[in-house]
């Protein structure tokens, strides 16, 4: 490989790029959306039972993602190995990642599982008062059991989308919001033969679920990704390495995704201060927010697919072409969903509100105001997430990390807190620090980005990690 520059991209190249970045984002999109309604339902569910067991799982729920998002993390490193592994023409890597994933998520759960139980045993020591700590114990023990599949079901997921294989993950997602949405009402309201369970049987539906969306991917898999005649002559050995590799790469992406939650649930905690009324309007809006967001969060996966395919076929030039015009791409998306927001912030908050109520024109006009601010919100909340994926995409996640941690807790709670109660904006200043923290974050990342896939790497060897770790091939 020559050591100069890359070339600068035709249009040609970028059409093709963005061409080919649309074609795999679309079933990730679509597979974000059906991810997020497998919770939609089992919300719809649980608020029928009643405001107790509702609060009950909400308060379960909290306590059970403090952990469960940074397991979640960590097994996003698969989708990045074995894309770099499919970009070299590495099949036996591909396989390798692959099985080192799920003994990585059965080691996750062996450890995260009894901590659950612990958790859930001494929930009625610490419940606050209003939370039925009987209904959350029963209801975290049971949704717990669907952990490992969860987890297993990213390894699945990131070998068959880092390899341009999403269709069938997007298949399996919905098939999981199918049944879903039959079994949890049946199994907590009790129909037909089967008694009515609860709380806990739309806990035990979700489970159920889980693995079986697992279980149905996990042959698909194994067949896609098989073992290679010409692997390593020690696989012991070459797996432990590889999950070693996996946890190495995984456990920043965790930690940044807890720093980014723990940013918007210290914010919630904040918002409390100000009132019930102003924190159901941050709510409503972070629910539009969330909802929207689940686009650039497909094209952050998809964009750094096909950054890590380029990085491991060692096309420098091809891997920031990749990542810019992923990033470009998921800015607009945001700048469209801001205009729609700005122009027409009742249509969009009627989704979630009643706006003839006339008893919300206050909560209304709080949400509005949040909105108008997440305008400029959105479209850096874009960019940092598809940025981050970018990286994630060259292996490089601890310094993106740090860039996390300082620009959500130093920059977005500490200017937040200060606008809110010292300049005393109240919850609007809270949202300028998440704006803040979210620009910091999306500038930074953006600026590792374009470090990283700079010039003078284009010297790097074919096959070769960039953060220096090599495989067998």
């Amino acid at each position: 490989m020559n050591a100069g520059p890359p070339p600068l991209a035709s249009p040609p190249e970028f059409r093709a790029e963005l061409g080919a970045l649309v074609r795999l984002a679309g079933p990730v999109v679509v597979s974000q959306f059906a991810s997020n309604a497998l919770a939609l339902v089992s919300t719809a569910v649980i608020g029928r039972l009643g405001e107790g067991p509702l609060a009950a799982a909400a308060y379960a729920n909290a306590t059970y993602y403090l952990v469960f998002i940074v397991l979640i993390g960590v097994m996003l490193s698969v989708g990045p190995r074995a894309a770099q592994a499919h970009g070299a023409g590495n099949a036996a890597g591909v396989g390798q990642t692959l099985r080192a994933g799920l003994w990585l998520a059965l080691g996750l759960a062996l450890v995260a599982l009894p901590l659950m139980w612990g958790v859930a045993a001494l929930l009625p020591r610490f419940a606050p008062e209003g939370i039925r700590a009987d209904l959350a114990a029963t209801y975290l023990r049971v949704y717990a059991l669907g952990m490992w599949p969860v987890l297993a079901f990213t390894a699945l997921r990131g070998t068959l989308e880092g390899t341009g294989q999403p269709r069938v993950v997007t298949a399996t997602a919905l098939g999981g919001v199918a049944l879903v949405s039959l079994l949890s009402p049946a199994l907590a309201f009790g129909w037909g033969p089967l008694p009515a369970l609860g709380l806990g049987g739309a806990a035990a539906a979700s489970a159920v679920a889980s693995w079986v969306m697992a279980l149905t991917l996990l042959p698909i898999t194994l067949r896609r990704a098989p073992h290679a005649p010409d692997g390593p002559a020690r696989p012991a050995e070459a797996l432990r390495s590889e999950v070693a590799a996996l946890l190495r790469l995984g456990w920043p992406i965790g930690l940044t995704l807890g720093a980014e939650g723990g940013m918007f649930s210290v914010t919630a905690l904040l918002m409390a201060r100000f009132g019930g009324e102003a924190l159901a309007a941050h709510n409503v809006a972070l629910q539009v927010i969330t909802a929207v967001f689940m686009i650039p969060l497909g094209l952050a996966t998809a964009t750094g697919i096909r950054v890590a395919h380029a990085a491991g076929a060692g096309a420098w030039a091809g891997a920031r072409r990749a990542g810019l015009t992923g990033i470009g791409l998921a800015a607009g998306v945001m700048l469209g969903f801001a205009a729609l927001e700005l122009l027409a912030p009742r249509a969009v908050l009627g989704v979630f509100v009643n706006v003839r109520d006339a008893g919300n024109a206050g909560l209304l006009g709080t949400a509005a105001g949040l909105l108008a601010i997440a305008a400029l919100f959105q479209t850096v909340d874009g960019v940092q997430v598809t940025a981050n994926a970018a990286l994630r995409g060259l292996h490089d996640t601890r310094a993106p990390l740090l860039i996390s941690l300082g620009a959500y807790w130093v920059v977005g709670l500490g200017l937040g807190s200060w606008l809110a109660f010292g300049l005393e904006l109240g919850p609007r200043g809270l949202w300028f620090g998440l704006t803040a923290g979210l620009f910091t974050a999306a500038a930074a990342l953006l600026g590792r980005f374009l470090h990283r896939t700079r010039p003078r790497q284009n010297g790097e060897q074919a096959g070769q990690i960039p953060d220096g770790s090599t495989r067998g091939t």
